[in-house]
């Protein structure tokens, strides 16, 4: 007796793969993948931002807008001085580097983090096709309506 599949088997298996595959391809939306992954990317670059200002006792400039997501230290607290922070995953200053911004977006304009993590301005809402960011005005916490 011998081991393993016969021509058949592989041939019909081969096929059902085919009409599976047939069938999925059409239904990936990759662009709103893309758009997802911005609104979990931009939330994620905002929480980041707040724990380097508390961290770094430094504050940080929070810019978001349809052309990526980005960090800079700000100078002006005692032993700070102003540089870009950079994704320690990408080795990128953009946060939002492999994303699209959904249509219909706004953005509150750029906002900065003092040292105990306080966004300057108040309540920031960022407006992320359908869905909302908002960063909390006297405690930073930025979270997803």
């Amino acid at each position: 007796m011998t081991k393993g599949f016969s021509l058949i088997e592989l041939t019909i298996t081969l096929i059902v793969v085919g009409i599976l595959a047939a069938l999925a391809v059409p239904r990936l939306n990759l662009t709103g993948f893309r758009e997802r992954g911005y609104v979990e990317q931009a939330l994620a670059t905002v929480r980041y931002g707040q724990k380097q200002a508390i961290g770094s006792g430094c504050d940080v400039q929070v810019d978001i807008t349809a052309g990526g997501c980005n960090l800079d230290f700000l100078a002006g607290n005692p032993g700070c001085s102003a540089s870009a922070i950079v994704n320690p995953i990408t080795n990128s200053t953009d946060f939002c580097l492999d994303s699209d911004a959904p249509p219909g977006s706004t953005f509150p304009g750029t906002f900065s983090f003092d040292n105990i993590g306080r966004p300057s301005g108040g309540e920031k809402n960022f407006i992320l096709g359908g869905r909302t960011i908002r960063v909390e005005a006297e405690t930073g916490y930025a979270h997803e309506l």
